[in-house]
């Protein structure tokens, strides 16, 4: 039996050559594609940002467009170059496929959807100052799979977008409001009347202080040396979130604490002081008495 080696060859560079422009047409669509969704979503970014100030449906929305377009120019580049039927073959097996991969992408999946729902719903806007699981922060970014999150300390934190869904989720800033407390002990001896006052009428005064709700100052605690005072009131976090340092509070409630301090002195407020009793038992015996 004879082969012929050379037809064999001139088919197969027939073959090459009818196949390589549809290779070359087919990698131009898909570098194409993948270039206009990158511009497409930096447009739509950029839009729906001037629209949508802070708006985590903005960024999510561009996102899923660019790899819509990223999806369609690999279909479109695969039937160009010739392979139509796989891709047909792709779709008709859908459902088989559906399950395969449902099992081995369940968790990218699954972030994907909640990061549906969570641009939906919208619990948290950009900006805004939440709690997950223990992990606190700035909200920066939420993408396909994740949620972006600055904590105090500058560091950056990405929780999976179904674990926000599953979880307790904390906003501090939904509606700017956020109470501060704080305990301070007082000598039995002084006036719990007359300290009440002037804290209430400083905390008045303090123009990071929220007027309503009103502030408060209670007794909380009639111990054998000390009159324990809970002290609380409200502050915006809202114009303090952009502030790391101001986190929940902090500084705010460290000045208030420090200019209490200060005026309780002014006022002879004095502190309470623990007491010893010493007694001697003999000539040889010290008992040491606490009260």
């Amino acid at each position: 039996m004879n082969i012929d080696l050379q037809e064999i060859f001139s088919d197969y560079l027939d073959l090459v050559g009818a196949f390589v422009p549809n290779l070359i047409i087919g990698i131009f669509v898909l570098i194409f594609s993948v270039i206009s969704g990158k511009v497409i979503y930096k447009i739509i970014a950029k839009y729906s940002q001037k629209r949508w100030e802070h708006n985590i449906l903005s960024n999510f929305l561009a996102q899923v467009i660019k790899w819509t377009f990223y999806l369609l120019g690999m279909i479109t580049a695969m039937n160009v170059m010739g392979f139509s039927s796989i891709t047909n073959t792709l779709f008709a097996g859908a459902g088989v496929s559906a399950i395969v991969f449902g099992f081995a992408f369940k968790d990218i999946g699954e972030n994907f959807l909640a990061g549906i729902i969570l641009a939906l719903k919208r619990p948290f806007e950009i900006g805004d100052i939440i709690e997950i699981q223990g992990d606190k922060g700035t909200v920066k970014d939420l993408d396909l799979r994740s949620t972006h999150l600055r904590n105090a300390a500058g560091k950056d934190i990405y929780i999976p977008n179904s674990s926000i869904i599953k979880n307790t989720l904390i906003n501090y800033t939904k509606d700017g409001y956020l109470r501060v407390d704080f305990m301070i002990g007082i000598a039995p001896e002084c006036d719990i009347e007359r300290t009440r006052s002037l804290i209430l009428e400083y905390l008045e005064s303090n123009v990071a202080v929220l007027k309503s709700p009103a502030s408060n100052v209670a007794v909380n605690k009639l111990g054998e040396f000390t009159t324990d005072l809970q002290v609380l009131f409200w502050i915006d976090i809202l114009s303090n979130k952009e502030l790391p340092e101001d986190f929940l509070g902090h500084s705010i409630k460290s000045k208030v604490i420090t200019d209490v301090k200060r005026i309780l002195d002014q006022n002879n407020i004095a502190m309470p002081s623990q007491v010893l009793e010493h007694k001697m038992y003999g000539d040889h015996k010290i008992g040491i008495q606490q009260s």
